[in-house]
């Protein structure tokens, strides 16, 4: 009889955490379409609050640190500001060079990166780490998932991606954590976009 209780009680509690377990609906992973944080070559693209290192050969007082502004902006002596958001540091460093030409003579400019705060996702539901996961370089689903300590030992295995498509506009995708260690559906080409919001069911 007391096997009989243990039995109705622990199918009870399965059927009131299934009862309550939280299902997002979510498009298949498959109709993804790649972000704007990475270019197609794999080439960061600068954003608000990234810090970059400029230096012009032979003109001491124009080189430094410059801290790109909330609205992406980049403030420079002598041109006018100028917006970088979406510019690789190649891009910039022509960009910079053509301004700099009228007043420098063969201006040489060199630009890299050294903070990226622009590009951030973040982790909900049953991972080890919920919050913000500031990434440097190109990330990987299973990469960030490494980071952020992997699923729970509650987690049913199901992820949501949800990310920002336009200036109103949000999709949601969804995933099994076994597709990304197998390497299944393509997975392993899609990298994680700035502002990125990963749920794990």
């Amino acid at each position: 009889m007391k096997m009989a209780v243990r039995i109705l009680i622990v199918l009870c509690a399965l059927s009131w955490m299934e009862a309550c377990t939280f299902h997002i609906p979510a498009e298949d992973i498959s109709q993804l379409q790649a972000g704007k944080t990475f270019t197609r070559q794999g080439g960061f693209t600068i954003g608000p609050g990234d810090e970059i290192d400029i230096v012009v050969y032979g003109e001491e007082k124009l080189s430094g640190r410059f801290t790109v502004s909330p609205a992406g902006i980049l403030t420079f002596p002598l041109i006018a500001p100028i917006n970088v958001v979406g510019m690789t540091v190649a891009q910039l460093t022509k960009r910079l060079e053509s301004a700099l030409d009228s007043m420098v003579k063969n201006p040489r400019v060199t630009a890299s990166l050294l903070g990226v705060r622009s590009f951030s996702v973040y982790f909900a539901g049953e991972i080890s780490r919920i919050g913000m996961v500031p990434l440097t370089s190109e990330t990987t689903f299973l990469q960030a998932m490494t980071l952020a300590g992997g699923p729970t030992a509650f987690a049913t295995g199901r992820i949501v991606l949800i990310r920002q498509v336009g200036n109103n506009k949000v999709r949601r995708f969804s995933l099994r954590y076994e597709d990304i260690l197998t390497g299944e559906k393509y997975i392993d080409n899609i990298t994680l976009e700035s502002g990125d919001v990963i749920y794990v069911e």
